[in-house]
């Protein structure tokens, strides 16, 4: 089989944007004693041997840019000295007027920010969602005027508003002010009233405001604070578990009291911690004077802080009343690159990996039992990216197969490596493969003497994974030939079918894994993949070249301009901390300290795997996870204890069942896996729903203060892609659309735009306040 080989030095970048204060590292463990992966798990073949294309250490990043840090300041505010960077609310602001209005509410929700990179803690939920939104930007020196916030006395242009932080600055007396003006506040103060919007407040000091006051600031380095949801009445349709703690580790907070209990109801609070002997409000829902609003006491910091993603469910559910153009869904993929290919590992140093059928069949027993462990609703699965060449290597390698396998496997001198992101002249290239390498030769007889083929063709094996190509070879493509690409895919292609693969319940035609994220800047190579019938691969998202700039959410499409040739479309894939050169625990550990600076030991590394890919996977990130065939060894892998459960684990399961454990614990969501293809071309159709530019607006009964009924628009009402309206509790007709609706998830109503707006009346109208 054909052996992939360390390559280089890890890739490490840093860009957390931070909204009050850098995380603080956790302290090492003592590290436990896990035995080293013995080399011995398959034999690497002494015929065909050589040394292969060199695979680069993927760390993962963010790719946010970095919010400005506001410094706190001390204050005195009644009788207590608190370090503080936000405001409370401002004061002398006129009441609103009694008196609602509204026949009708574009859906859109309106976000002030101090600057756009803050601005990312409050949009990020919602373009998770996919519902649409507008930010304003609001200076230190305030703005001159709110946007339009109505286009007549009864038709409102937002259907929610969202203040990051008050929008505050410290003056020269040391105190924190909103830039936004009293009027102002009374303006929008009394759009909420006329028009039944409500309000969410992020990042605000408690005050007699908000029926509240505060206990103090929290927390300095090293003391850590639990918040947890602890009446999730006003929002059920978010789906989110009460009572479970979620660290704030980071972020700034202001533990309060409530002192006015006609105007303020608690929703979530603080556990007891240092300096805090007792539980505390973290967040409240306010009802004054005719107006709705929800109010958090803690710093927001979606792109690195799983509580905050995990938050931003609370406060979009409420605020758009479960009632919106988008739908929730966690996507949980795993692809396992290299099958059928043998790795030399990071550590034992020259020791090899290649996986075995016993190894794959523990993976089936154990997919059935995580899937028994996941909400209602739910399907999870493994997919596998193949390499062919290396069966016809494992076959070549018996005494039938060298008669049976013809010329043998395909092999060529090891390749010469290029920049990260070469770009190769069109044309440019030395052919690797053979000359004598035209049509695919190899017999059913020859593929059926490969041990791990045989197991694969049985389809009770074949058909409890996914399947997608991952090229014949594994030739590393940013440098090579048409000639040679053209090959790589073809030939994998024709052996796929030959072994049955490509009959898959779900199998992956369109789509490849590209070798060591090779090729995207190779026009000969994207021509030669689109020849052959892929037009769907997966980047790195360690690598924002290969990431959309306009929309997270959305893949990339190549152009000629930037890749070398247009409409290959880029999705983005999340790298982790297990390499693809590990076995076990110990050597991925290893390899961590030495080329990611990382601290601590498995359950350290586990521990960040855990708030990094949690928070991608409530902030409804869909890209995704890399892993490869070596992280799959279970025959030889050493005991562990993972979520107090002490047994054999690969590293993939290890990393799987810390995941999913925790998003269980919070959520109840149903997690679901898609092939290759479908995953691409989900990615398509979101992009070409956001591109239609679609609006949910709501029709209102205001003598009943009651939403009856809500209108979705898009440009033109025209849309390629279906669109998702999502509603909490049905509607009198479907319209013969397609519905979804997954374990306890709301009702999701996929709607095709052909030419007009379309209505859907709700069964049951929705209270303006609850």
């Amino acid at each position: 089989m054909l052996t992939i080989t360390l390559f280089k030095a890890a890739l490490l970048a840093l860009s957390c944007s931070l909204v009050h204060a850098v995380p603080a590292a956790e302290k090492s463990k003592t590290s436990a004693a896990v035995p080293a992966k013995s080399s011995t798990s398959t034999a690497i073949p002494t015929v065909h041997k050589k040394k292969a294309e060199k695979e680069a250490i993927r760390v993962p990043v963010a790719t946010r840019v970095a919010a400005p840090i506001v410094p706190t300041i001390s204050a005195k505010i009644d009788n207590i000295v608190v370090k503080l960077n936000t405001s409370s609310s401002a004061a002398k602001i006129k009441a609103p007027s009694p008196g609602v209005s509204v026949t009708s509410a574009a859906g859109t929700v309106l976000i002030f920010a101090r600057d756009a990179a803050s601005a990312y803690s409050a949009f990020s939920g919602l373009n998770g969602y996919g519902i649409s939104y507008q930010v304003v930007l609001v200076p230190d020196g305030g703005i001159s005027s709110l946007p339009t916030l109505n286009s007549s006395a009864t038709v409102g242009n937002y259907g929610a508003i969202v203040v990051l932080s008050e929008v505050s600055y410290s003056s020269p007396s040391g105190v924190f002010a909103s830039a936004l003006t009293a009027d102002q506040w009374a303006a929008l103060y009394q759009y909420q009233v006329t028009f039944a919007v409500r309000m969410v407040r992020l990042d605000v000091y408690p005050g007699p405001a908000f029926g509240t006051t505060a206990v103090g600031g929290c927390c300095d380095t090293g003391v850590e604070q639990l918040i947890s949801i602890s009446n999730a009445t006003a929002f059920p349709s978010a789906g989110l578990k009460t009572g479970v703690g979620v660290s704030t580790t980071g972020l700034w907070h202001y533990p309060a009291t409530i002192t006015d209990n006609t105007i303020a109801t608690e929703f979530a609070q603080f556990a007891p911690a240092t300096g805090f002997s007792d539980k505390t409000t973290a967040a409240v829902i306010n009802t004054i004077e005719g107006r709705q609003q929800m109010v958090f006491f803690t710093g927001f910091a979606t792109d690195w802080s799983a509580a905050s993603n995990f938050l931003s469910h609370a406060w979009i559910t409420w605020a758009t009343r479960g009632l919106y153009a988008g739908y929730r869904r966690i996507n949980l993929n795993t692809q396992v690159d290299d099958m059928f290919l043998i790795t030399e590992l990071y550590s034992p140093e020259g020791a090899e990996f290649g996986i075995t059928p016993d190894d794959l069949a523990q993976h089936i027993t154990w997919m059935k039992t995580i899937n028994a462990k996941l909400p209602a609703g739910s399907s999870y699965m493994i997919e596998i990216g193949h390499n062919g060449n290396g069966n016809i290597e494992d076959a070549a390698n018996t005494t039938a197969g060298e008669r049976q396998c013809g010329n043998g496997p395909i092999e060529y001198p090891e390749q010469i490596d290029t920049p990260l992101e070469f770009s190769k002249v069109l044309g440019t290239g030395t052919n690797l493969w053979p000359a004598w390498a035209d049509d695919y030769p190899y017999t059913v007889g020859c593929n059926n003497l490969g041990a791990l083929e045989k197991w694969f063709a049985k389809a009770a094996n074949r058909d409890a994974f996914a399947h997608v190509s991952h090229t014949f070879t594994h030739e590393d493509q940013n440098n090579a030939t048409y000639y040679d690409v053209t090959r790589e895919i073809s030939w994998n292609a024709a052996w796929l079918k030959q072994v049955g693969i490509s009959s898959a319940a779900k199998f992956s035609p369109e789509g490849i894994i590209p070798p060591a994220i090779t090729g995207l800047h190779n026009g000969d190579a994207l021509r030669a993949w689109k020849e052959n019938g892929i037009i769907y691969v997966v980047g790195d998202n360690t690598r924002p070249v290969l990431m959309n700039k306009v929309n997270e959410h959305w893949p990339l499409m190549t152009t000629k301009a930037d890749n070398g040739f247009d409409g290959i479309q880029i999705n983005p894939r999340w790298a982790s901390n297990i390499y693809y050169n590990c076995a076990v625990p110990d050597c991925t550990v290893l390899e961590w300290q030495n080329t990611s600076a990382g601290k601590g030991d498995w359950n350290d590394l586990l521990a960040i795997e855990k708030n990094t890919n949690v928070r991608h996977l409530l902030g409804l990130h869909h890209d995704p996870f890399m892993f490869h065939q070596a992280n799959l060894n279970y025959v030889s892998a050493p005991k562990m204890t993972i979520n107090g459960v002490t047994a054999k684990y690969s590293l993939l399961q290890a990393w799987v069942e810390t995941i999913v454990v925790e998003v269980v614990r919070l959520v109840t969501w149903p997690i679901i896996s898609l092939k290759h293809d479908d995953m691409a071309l989900a990615f398509l159709n979101r992009m070409q729903r956001d591109q239609c530019k679609p609006v949910l607006s709501y029709t209102t009964n205001p003598t009943a203060k009651t939403i009856t009924a809500v209108t979705l628009t898009t440009t033109n009402n025209r849309c390629d892609a279906k669109l998702p309206v999502t509603v909490p509790s049905g509607v009198t007709d479907v319209q013969d659309f397609t519905t979804e609706q997954l374990g306890t998830d709301p009702l999701t109503i996929w709607v095709q735009m052909s030419g007009s707006p379309v209505t859907f009346t709700l069964k049951t109208p929705i209270p303006f306040y609850t």
